[in-house]
This record gives C-alpha cells, structure tokens and sequence, in this order.
C-alpha cells in the first residue's frame, strides 16, 4: 500500500517513476518528498520552513534534494562507483 492506496498497476507505475527520479534527479518535488517518507505535503513544508529539511527554492518552487532523501530512507543511488 502507498499510503492507504492499494497498489494496483497505475500507482505501482507511477511510485516506480518516482523512485528513478529519486535515484536520478538532483532533487525532487516536495509532493514526491512526502510521498516517498510517507508523510503529507503540509508536513514537508513545515520541516522546510523550521530548517529540519534541506530545500532549494527557484522562485516560488521549493526542491528536495534527492540525496538528503535517500540518506533518509537509507538508499543509495546506483551510478557505477562504489564511493560508500
């Protein structure tokens, strides 16, 4: 389950998308940030504004950068180097 959905084909596609993003985008979205910790959009914004999450704001946008996130989750994103 993606937080209460169940994970029929479009939402298993669609957190499959999300997670390449994840592993290979600099940063990501603020709604694919929380859906990716498992908590609300509102949530991620407050940590921003508190300083608990890194952002980097373009214009009125504000970006998650992808590698505080996999430390979060303990993931590593897969580049062909072994710098761990």
């Amino acid at each position: 389950m993606i937080r209460g959905r169940k994970l029929n084909r479009k939402n298993f596609l669609a957190a499959e998308d999300m997670l390449q993003r994840l592993l290979n985008e600099p940063t990501v979205s603020v709604p694919d940030a929380a859906r990716l910790l498992g908590v609300g959009k509102s949530t991620v914004y407050a940590a921003v504004k508190s300083g608990g999450v890194p952002a980097i704001r373009v214009g009125n946008r504000v970006r998650i950068p992808s590698r505080w996130v996999r430390e979060v989750l303990q993931l590593q994103a897969d580049h062909g180097d072994d710098t761990s």
